[in-house]
Parts: C-alpha cells; sequence; structure tokens
C-alpha cells in the first residue's frame, strides 16, 4: 500500500475537512474499504450548543462511502456522553445505539456507525478503520494469531472475534491500554485500526502496517495451477439461464466476470473446498451472503435444480440459528455463482448492487488465494456469521434503500429510441425504475437519450442497433445478456415512413418500407422470445404499430402494408409465445409529431397533400379527426407500452390497444 498523502494538499485543510480529505485517501483503494465499509474518526472541540467549546467524536455515519464522503457524512457526538459508557460491565446493543444517538449534538446528522463506542475508547484524535485485504488475508488463516506476531511485532495489538459493538469497544480499549505504544489494533476477521494524534500519521501508520501485510503474503505467493475445466456453456446463455432460476420470486440483475483472475480462481482443483469457507469479513454477508453457490452445467433443468438447493440449505441455515418463532429471512437465492470453465456471475436487484457482490467477492478470492498460499483459508463460524447476517444493527442498513419501483429489476430493450415515440417509452420505462436499453441506427442520439435519462437519475446504456441487419440485433441481445443477464420487455419500435401512391412507387422504397417496418420487427421480437425463453421466467414484447393497419390512408401503401405485416407478426408471436409465459400485444398510435424522426418534411408535405389541407394545417387536422379531438403525444403512447409491459396486465396478451384519440376507421376488429 503506497502512501496517498499529499502534504501541500493536505495542510490547505481545517480539522473536519482534514478529517474528509484522509477518509477519502482509504475510500479510493478498494483493496481496503468497499461499498460504504471502513470508518474514520476525529475528536476536536466545536462550539457548544448552549455556548462555551465542548469536545466532540465526528465519526462516519452508518451508510456513508469513504470514497465519497462530505462533512455531512460524519455524525457529532459529545465525548463527555461517551466515555463513561466505558465503566460498564455491560450493555446490550439496544441500549448502546439509544445512548449514542443521544449524544448527538445535530438531530439532523446521520446515523453514528455501530463502532463510534470503539473510536471513542481510544485517547487518540485520529483513528481510522479498514477491512484491508491483507489484513484479512493473515487473520483468515488456522495459525492467524502467530502470523499477525511474526509479521508485526508488538507494533500492534491483536483483538479476539467479537460481533461489533459494546463488548468490542471495551476490548479494544483493553488491549490498547494494555501498551500505549502501539500504533495499530488487528481485529481478527474484521480488519485493522491505526490511530494517532494526527491524520497523517494515523494515515500512515495504515499504509506501513498494510504494506509490511503484503510484503509477507507476497513472500508466499503462487497462483494454484488450474484444473482446466471445460466451459459448459457459453456466457451469454449461462448468464439468462441463471438470471431465470434467480428471478422466480422477483427480478434481478446478473452480471458476468469473465477475466483472467475470476477464471483461474473458478478453475482451481480445490475450487469445491475453498470457496465453500464463508466471507473474508462478516462485514461482506449481508451483500455476497456466507456462501458461494458451484455450477457445473449448463441445462436449464439443472440450473434451476441446484439453486433450489442451494436456497433449501439456506432455509436450513437460518431455520438453525433463527430466534423461535422468528420467521424472517433474506431472499434465499445465492447472490454469487461461480461456474468452472467461464468465471464469475453475480446478482442483484440493479446493476449497481450486482457490480458491488462482484467487486466484495473478487476481493475475498484475492484473501482466500494469499491464505491459502501460505497456509489454508479460515472463514469465521456460520453462528457468528448468522447472528452478523440477521442483527438488527446491520438490517438497518437495507432499510435505507428506497421502496421498489413497478419495474425495478426489469431489463428493457426499446428499438428506434433516439426520438420520437421511443424516445418517450424509455424515458417512461426508465422512471418505472427498469435498466434501459437506449438502441437506434443513430448511437448518437441514443447516447444523448440516455444520458438524459441517467441525468433524472434514472438507468439506461445506449447501443447502436440497424434492425435490418440480423448479426447487429443478435449482438444488441448477446450485450444485454452479458450486462443485466437477459430482457424482461422488448419494445418494437424502430420505422420508417414513406409516401407515395402504389402506381408511382419504386421497388426500392417498397423494399425498403418492408424490410425495416417488417423484418426489422421480426429480427428484433425473433431476438428478444429467443431471450425470454432462456430465462423461462415470462416477460413482455410490445410491437409498435399504427392506426393505418386497420385504417390505412391513400399515398400511404407500402408503409400501412408492411405495418399491418408487423401486426400480424405479433399476433402469431403472441400465439406462439403464450405457452413459455411470455405476453406479445400491440399498441396503435395516430400522429405522433413532437420531436419524431419519421414525420419530416417530405411526409409532412405528402401527407398534407394526400389530407387536402395545408402544411402548417396538418397537426390540427389530425388533432380535428379523433374522437376526443386531442393531440397524440409520445408520453400517450408509452404510457400504453407501460401498461402492457407491467404486471398490470397479466392476462392481457395478442391484444391491440389504440392510442389515437378515437379513430372510428382504426377501432380493433
Amino acid at each position: 500500500m503506497k502512501s496517498r498523502w499529499v502534504s501541500k494538499v493536505a495542510e490547505q485543510f481545517s480539522t473536519i475537512d482534514l478529517r474528509v480529505y484522509s477518509s477519502r485517501l482509504l475510500g479510493a483503494d478498494p483493496a481496503l474499504v468497499l461499498l460504504g465499509g471502513g470508518n474514520t474518526s476525529v475528536k476536536h472541540d466545536v462550539p457548544g450548543p448552549l455556548g462555551g467549546q465542548v469536545r466532540i467524536l465526528s465519526i462516519k455515519g452508518s451508510g456513508s462511502d469513504l470514497a465519497s464522503i462530505d462533512s455531512s457524512g460524519f455524525a457529532p457526538l459529545l465525548l463527555d456522553e461517551l466515555l463513561p459508557l466505558r465503566e460498564r460491565s455491560r450493555m446490550d446493543d439496544e441500549t448502546m445505539v439509544e445512548l449514542v444517538t443521544l449524544a448527538l449534538i445535530n438531530s439532523s446528522a446521520p446515523r453514528p456507525s455501530i463502532e463510534s463506542l470503539l473510536h471513542a475508547f481510544i485517547p487518540l484524535d485520529w483513528v481510522d478503520h479498514s477491512h484491508a485485504d491483507a489484513i484479512l488475508t493473515l487473520t483468515n488463516q488456522p495459525d492467524g494469531e502467530k502470523i499477525i506476531r511474526d509479521v508485526f511485532g508488538n507494533d500492534v495489538g491483536v483483538v479476539p472475534y467479537i460481533k461489533p459493538g459494546f463488548d468490542l469497544s471495551k476490548a479494544a480499549a483493553d488491549v490498547y491500554e494494555a501498551d500505549k505504544s502501539i500504533i495499530g489494533l488487528v481485529l481478527d476477521k474484521h480488519g485493522l485500526v491505526t490511530f494517532g494524534p494526527t491524520a497523517q500519521e494515523s494515515y500512515e501508520r495504515h499504509a506501513e502496517l498494510v504494506s509490511r501485510a503484503e510484503a509477507r503474503i507476497s513472500r508466499s505467493w503462487k497462483r494454484r495451477v488450474a484444473s482446466m475445466y471445460k466451459a459448459p456453456e457459453s456466457a451469454t446463455q449461462m448468464a439468462m439461464r441463471i438470471r431465470g432460476g434467480l428471478s422466480r420470486r422477483r427480478r434481478m440483475i446478473v452480471r458476468f466476470d469473465g477475466s483472467a483472475g475470476s477464471r483461474a480462481f473458478v478453475d482451481r482443483d480445490d475450487i469445491f473446498e475453498i470457496s465453500q469457507q464463508g466471507p473474508a469479513t462478516p462485514d461482506h454477508v449481508l451483500r455476497t451472503k456466507r456462501l458461494p453457490m458451484l455450477l457445473l452445467s449448463s441445462d436449464p433443468d439443472d440450473v434451476l435444480s441446484e439453486i433450489e438447493r442451494y436456497e433449501a440449505v439456506y432455509s436450513a441455515y437460518v431455520k438453525k440459528y433463527a430466534v423461535p418463532d422468528d420467521d424472517f429471512m433474506h431472499d434465499p437465492s445465492p447472490r454469487v455463482v461461480l461456474v468452472p470453465g467461464l468465471g464469475l456471475f453475480t446478482s442483484g436487484r440493479t446493476v449497481r448492487e450486482a457490480n458491488g457482490v462482484a467487486e466484495i467477492y473478487r476481493h475475498t478470492m484475492d484473501v482466500i488465494e494469499g491464505a491459502t498460499a501460505m497456509s489454508e483459508y479460515v472463514a469465521l463460524d456460520e453462528a457468528d456469521l448468522f447472528e452478523i447476517e440477521y442483527w438488527p444493527l446491520e438490517l438497518y442498513k437495507l432499510r435505507l434503500n428506497p421502496p421498489d419501483r413497478e419495474l425495478d429489476g426489469r431489463v428493457a430493450v426499446v428499438s428506434g429510441a433516439a426520438g420520437g415515440i421511443g424516445k418517450s417509452i424509455a424515458h417512461v420505462l426508465a422512471e418505472a425504475g427498469a435498466h434501459v436499453f437506449v438502441t437506434d441506427v443513430d448511437l448518437n442520439g441514443a447516447e444523448a437519450v440516455a444520458a438524459q435519462i441517467r441525468d433524472a437519475g434514472d438507468v439506461a446504456e445506449a447501443a447502436l442497433m440497424d434492425v435490418t441487419d440480423e448479426g447487429a440485433v443478435e449482438a444488441v441481445f448477446k450485450l444485454i445478456a452479458m450486462t443485466t443477464g437477459g430482457v424482461d420487455i422488448a419494445v418494437s419500435n424502430a420505422g420508417i415512413a414513406q409516401s407515395s401512391s402504389i402506381d408511382t412507387l419504386s421497388l426500392s422504397e417498397w423494399k425498403r418500407s418492408l424490410e425495416v417496418n417488417a423484418t426489422g420487427h421480426f429480427l428484433f421480437t425473433r431476438e428478444a422470445v429467443r431471450s425470454l425463453r432462456a430465462q423461462g421466467i415470462g416477460g413482455s414484447v410490445v410491437l409498435v404499430c399504427t392506426k393505418n393497419t386497420f385504417d390505412p390512408g391513400r399515398d400511404f401503401g407500402a408503409y400501412s402494408a408492411a405495418k399491418a405485416a408487423e401486426l400480424q407478426l405479433g399476433r402469431v408471436l403472441a400465439i406462439e409465445n403464450g405457452e413459455h409465459g411470455i405476453r406479445v400485444n400491440m399498441v396503435n398510435p395516430d400522429a405522433v409529431f413532437e420531436d419524431s424522426k419519421l414525420w419530416n418534411k417530405t411526409i409532412r408535405l405528402s401527407r398534407a397533400s394526400a389530407h387536402g389541407v395545408k402544411v402548417d394545417e396538418l397537426e390540427d387536422y389530425y388533432r380535428d379527426r379523433n374522437l376526443l379531438r386531442t393531440r397524440v403525444s409520445g408520453l400517450d403512447v408509452a404510457q400504453a407500452v407501460l401498461f402492457l409491459a407491467s404486471d398490470r396486465s397479466p392476462s392481457t396478451t395478442g391484444a391491440v390497444l389504440p392510442v389515437d384519440g378515437g379513430v372510428r376507421g382504426a377501432f380493433p376488429r
């Protein structure tokens, strides 16, 4: 670990800003802290609420992330309220939380860390705590304490594993008081604590001790020779099958990591032993679960049966340790799936959550590799891990998550989404919680729409897709499978318009309309149902057709005929895929002008001529001809698509929903 301390930068900061600076230095190194882990604090004087100066402990609030923390992420606690608590012989968690919370001098501050008393009881002003991989590598071995002594001598104190809280705080303080010359504490299975009279000294002690641990590990480091498992299936197919198995209760996102490091780990000939010991630190158990699942077969039935077996084992583990009559249980499905021959698959309700699980487990792999190179890997026993996994103080963090939205966990892909109707659909699906793939032949336009969605706080990615190119369509669905594990909602929207009477229509124009407005929908929906079938959890396909399928207009023959083929394609898809739980429905909009590439100047002139109106009267003409005398917007169409794509229409397939303000000639029949 190289020190990132820059004195010229640090000297610009006052106490709390300096605490932010050094905290971010720790948070910038994923080998030290991950996803809200770690803890930092500083003791300092501030003006008291009733006048004068008071001494406080500013400690990282629960849920804050050291990599991005600012001053508002620290909870200010009155030290005079905390220090007398050390004299108590016992204290339960609820009392500890209540007393620590009462010490807050700012009611709007974040919830104080559950390790607040540990930081308070150590008398030095600056305290840093991490879950450094190198330290965990040393402690997670049968003779961990001996190795710690060999590496650090008397420079550190060793604290045996104790669940975070009052007892650990007292034990850590006792170890420090027994030898105040130490520069840090190694918490068994839990990480490293350093301290000092200055921010720089505490931080650089951390860097020194981690570096010494890394040097000891490197002397033994050698990667285990892999057994060279044969890949059971393509990663694309495996991702979709795993996602299908994990999404039977609620939709999950699945991420794949086939990097060299992940492959080397999953292909070890002792993978069935080393992977089934437990996490590197109990802090990770809420995200990764106690154990990963190992999967050797790609057969859909085998994938599902292995997931069900994992869930049964997990349920038995919960039943074994749960308080009688407490029937609460986390989702029993695995969060980490190891596939020899392929790599690492992780899951979560969002890509961010699944990525977080992957990041944690990649560091777990490093710890296991290091420990087994030196000796063997030994994790905390399952009873202690259960206590953390179902500890009310840890469950509090889960309650910080916002409630689910209608499409949370769902993945949607929209074709022709760089503008017009497709753009509106992409926005509405993302606002409902879906992870949206914005696709279009205009990649710049698709990226602009995806950026707008992300700016609104939702999730979207852009991809180039020419719906007339079979390979391009297949590539996008493969990308989706490798990125999220598959798709739940496919909206086939891409289209073009040509205006000409049949007698003047060229063969190339006719073919082009069929290519985009019929064949394009065939290629897109064919790939969509293949993906949905591979997952085995149903899904929704929506085709954006047009009122012209029932009520064609003059000089619009190529468009109307191709779109009629699209609608008939949708009906056949509904017939063929109902048994797979895949619903296929159509929406028929009329004359959506806003932000539309279809309604270009040429089309406007032609349609105005066909209807015998002036160009500047065209939008009013379409408005006045429908029963509601209303302009149809992209949002109107998008809301109809959302209804058909969501669980609000679970028994609807093969339907055609007009979104045209009421055009009598276009009533479905």
